[in-house]
């Protein structure tokens, strides 16, 4: 606490020497304009308006851009103190109300770069980094987030790549949390020129967490191949092999996953199709089961219609399961087969004044050792 209120009253020194002034933004834009350079700053804070409660103790943001705006940054920085706030700023009843924090402060920059054009295109980064802290009664939250993105788009392929820090592992997270990812898109390839077909490399890195599965910490690299054309159906086929470094996750070597799949989607009129297939080849550990093993095949097909005041959805699901290529995760439901009706838009025509949801479903699920279960619900939301 002693630590928190001597870094609030120095920020509040700091503020009062500015004399609760803010400077022009982008003062020396035009002494650089001819250079195509600027340089600019801008503060604000609530002593200049004690009676706005939404404005922050302190807050200032910097620009800058060199020649040509090839290089970008800016930053933004915020300190907020609902105690020093209310010290400022009575509330309507003249009685101050129990600060939700004790303050709180933010710093984002950015940073932006555009290289050379190479291939008719320039390279263009960018690098974003956010620092969170909160101070409350019952201790401070730190929150951190960074983000580096390069993209490069020539007349004949897009490359994207992508890289953020590794997520620790938190319960209800995806179980992959991938933080390098890159693809190579070519919009149109040589060989079919008489068909509208693109094709995607990609490549990711990527830490499985899934605690209740029994894998936390399995590094895992994947790569894929995908063909793209459109004409009655659209239709992808997809390669893709799943490398998890199993001797740094204190298993013994597997031999790495492969997939196979095909995707199409239909929409006619009012009625939607959408079909997935895979084929999945899985290495298989000296001590582990056969029948232990996920199934090979994996089907997700979903079936919908609109009929005017009632939509109809219908799909079916196979070994639906993301963490496919991990032999040694506890398995999961076999299979789900799910209806719904939604009654929402013919609901809300009668009650036009009120946000109307009402819908019926069936779903049947088999779990991993073949018991089924079969749920009905029915679902009325009113609000208004």
């Amino acid at each position: 606490m002693r630590h928190l209120f001597s870094t609030l009253l120095m920020a509040l020194l700091a503020v009062q020497m500015l004399g609760c002034a803010s400077l022009e933004p982008r003062a020396s834009e035009q002494a650089d304009k001819a250079a195509n350079a600027y340089l600019a700053f801008e503060s604000s804070s609530l002593l200049a308006a004690p009676n706005n409660r939404d404005a922050g103790l302190f807050e200032g943001q910097i620009e800058a851009s060199g020649a040509e705006n090839r290089l970008r940054y800016s930053a933004v920085y915020l300190l907020h103190s609902d105690v020093l706030a209310q010290s400022l700023a009575v509330d309507a009843n003249g009685a101050d109300a129990v600060p939700a924090e004790l303050g709180r402060q933010s710093l984002r920059q950015e940073f932006n770069l555009d290289l050379p054009p190479a291939l008719g295109a320039p390279i263009r980064i960018n690098m974003r980094n956010q620092h969170d802290l909160r101070w409350s009664f019952n201790g401070e939250a730190r929150s951190d987030s960074q983000l580096a993105h390069l993209q490069w788009q020539p007349d004949h392929f897009a490359l994207d790549l992508r890289w953020a820090p590794p997520v620790a592992a938190q319960v209800g997270r995806p179980p992959m949390d991938c933080f390098v990812q890159a693809n190579l898109h070519l919009p149109t390839l040589p060989v079919a020129q008489a068909y509208d077909m693109v094709m995607d490399v990609s490549g990711q890195a990527c830490h499985v967490h899934a605690p209740g599965r029994g894998i936390v910490g399995l590094a895992a690299r994947s790569e894929a191949l995908a063909w793209r054309w459109s004409g009655l159906l659209d239709s992808t086929v997809q390669v893709k092999r799943v490398m998890p470094a199993w001797q740094e996750f204190g298993a013994p070597e597997i031999e790495p996953a492969y997939e196979l799949g095909l995707s199409q989607s239909l929409t006619q009129s009012n009625w939607k199709l959408g079909v997935d297939m895979a084929w999945r080849q899985i290495g298989q550990p000296a001590n582990q089961d056969e029948a232990a093993l996920p199934a090979r095949w994996a089907m997700n097909f979903m079936l919908s219609r609109n009929l005017g005041n009632v939509a109809f959805k219908a799909r079916w699901l196979r070994a639906n399961d993301p963490l496919w290529f991990v032999p040694l995760a506890s398995p999961v439901e076999r299979e789900r087969l799910s209806l719904l009706l939604d009654f929402s838009r013919w609901l809300a025509a009668r009650l036009p004044d009120m946000d109307a949801n009402m819908s019926a479903s069936w779903e049947q699920v088999e779990d991993a050792q073949g018991v089924d279960d079969n749920r009905i619900n029915w679902n009325v939301k009113l609000s208004w």
